[in-house]
């Protein structure tokens, strides 16, 4: 049986070794880096800049689709709308021609075009549903600061 001084040591060891451990495990955490991401995976910023917000056209039109309950119809006509408006999205955001401000305000009024061109092939009740997930939407950026203000302060160094 061990006595009373081993029994300290081995306490004041095992407190010793807890706290080792509690120490290296946060900091190890730390030092791991995110995974990239996926190969074609539309979701996140586009390289070198903030994102708009906005889901990929196949996750915009299910989304419309489980809201909505489209019709086949208005779900090809939506999809087509989506598919244009990507497109041209992704010509404009490859024009360097264009200063950052007339480029955002080029897409806001495609992105108000896109609207419309989705208002007119949506019934009268769609059309209060989707003004509804649209306000949420907008709601929801504002509250992730992606909303129309001012871009957030860069990180301090």
């Amino acid at each position: 049986m061990p006595n009373a001084k081993d029994v300290k040591r081995m306490r004041f060891a095992g407190v010793l070794l807890c706290g080792a451990v509690l120490a290296v495990v946060p900091a190890m955490a730390q030092d791991t880096p995110p995974p990239p991401p996926a190969q074609g995976d539309a979701q996140g910023p586009p390289p070198g800049g903030r994102g708009g917000g906005m889901m990929n056209p196949e996750r915009r039109l299910g989304m419309m689709q489980r809201e909505l309950n489209l019709s086949p119809e208005q779900h090809t006509a939506i999809k087509a709308i989506f598919d244009d408006e990507q497109s041209k999205m992704e010509a404009l955001r490859a024009d360097t021609s264009m200063s950052r401000e007339d480029r955002r305000a080029k897409m806001m009024s495609m992105r108000e075009a896109e609207k419309t061109k989705i208002e007119a092939v949506l019934t009268k009740d769609q059309n209060v549903k989707y003004e509804e997930m649209e306000a949420k939407m907008r709601e929801r950026m504002q509250q992730r600061g992606g909303g129309d203000g001012p871009p957030p302060p860069p990180p301090p160094q």
